[in-house]
């Protein structure tokens, strides 16, 4: 399939063709069917925060604790990893300075188990 220039907003889950349409953080080369990957994957992260939103309306459950803020990390993670494969130079450079990108980093230490 043909790749073409796209150009991503990951705050609005905007792809768009056109690069002056709006706002974009991202430029990505993309075929159709990259595109709809990304398009799907943005849904499940809207999907994802509606049932955040749900969920912060019950006070005692902890944010920690609640695999619904798991899944919405867990997918937008997802989608930087489609953005990163399918990005520019540029784009890759970025998104592999963002602290989720290297599990080596100091706030995810925190997460995994310690020797005792």
């Amino acid at each position: 399939m043909e790749k073409r220039p796209y150009y991503v907003n990951v705050e609005s889950g905007e792809i768009l063709p056109i690069k002056t349409a709006s706002s974009f953080q991202f430029e990505i080369s993309a075929s159709e069917e990259d595109v709809r990957k990304l398009e799907k994957k943005f849904q499940e992260i809207d999907s994802a925060a509606t049932d955040t939103f749900n969920r912060s309306h019950v006070p005692y459950l902890p944010y920690s604790n609640d695999s619904d803020n798991d899944r919405y990390d867990q997918k937008l993670k997802e989608a930087y990893q489609i953005i990163h494969d399918l990005g520019q130079d540029e784009t890759r450079k970025f998104i592999e300075t963002m602290s989720f990108w290297n599990p080596e980093k100091p706030q995810d230490l925190e997460k995994r188990p310690t020797d005792e």
